[in-house]
C-alpha cells in the first residue's frame, strides 16, 4: 500500500475545515498517549465537529501549532482541564473554543469499531482511572507484552 506523507499543518487545516462543515473524519493516530485505550499508529478515530462537551470525552484540540487528542478529565465553564489516557503526571488548560473535534469512534486496527462512550468502555476507564498511582507500571507492563513488542521495539520506547 503506497503512503502519502503530508505536512501536520496542512493535514490538521483540511481535517478541522471538513469537521467545522459538519463532516466527520477519520485520521490516523500517531504517539503513544492515549494507551491503553487508543493505540498510535494501530488505530483509526472518527471525529465529528464538537457539540455540547463534557467530562470523560476525547477531543482534538490545538495547542498553540500543535494538534493533540486526549481526555476531558475537568472542566470549568469555558476552560478545560485535558489528559491522554496514557499519560500519568501533566495536563494540558485549554478553552473550549482551542477545541477542533470530539471522538465519536474508534476502528481498532483499521477495522473493528468501538463506541469510546459505550457503558463497557466508562466502567474501563472508570478502573484505568482508579489505577492512577499504579498507571506509569501498567503503562511499562503493556508496552511489554510479547504481542506489542515489535511495536514498541519499531518506536523506541
Amino acid at each position: 500500500m503506497d503512503k502519502m506523507v503530508i505536512e501536520n499543518g496542512e493535514f490538521f487545516a483540511r481535517v478541522t475545515e471538513l469537521l467545522a462543515q459538519g463532516k466527520t473524519v477519520t485520521i490516523p493516530v500517531k504517539g503513544f498517549s492515549m494507551l491503553p485505550f487508543i493505540r498510535g499508529e494501530k488505530d483509526l478515530v472518527v471525529l465529528d465537529k464538537p457539540g455540547p462537551l463534557s467530562v470523560g470525552d476525547i477531543v482534538l484540540f490545538r495547542i498553540g501549532d500543535r494538534y493533540i487528542m486526549h481526555r476531558i478529565i475537568r472542566m470549568d465553564g469555558n476552560r478545560l482541564e485535558i489528559r491522554g489516557d496514557g499519560v500519568y503526571a501533566s495536563t494540558e488548560k485549554v478553552t473550549v473554543d482551542s477545541v477542533c473535534g470530539k471522538a465519536v469512534k474508534i476502528l481498532r486496527a483499521g477495522k473493528r469499531e468501538v463506541d469510546p462512550y459505550s457503558p463497557c468502555q466508562k466502567r474501563l476507564l472508570g478502573l484505568w482511572d482508579f489505577l492512577m498511582p499504579l498507571r506509569r507500571y501498567l503503562l511499562w507492563f503493556y508496552r511489554h507484552l510479547p504481542w506489542n513488542r515489535k511495536w514498541v521495539k519499531a518506536h523506541n520506547i
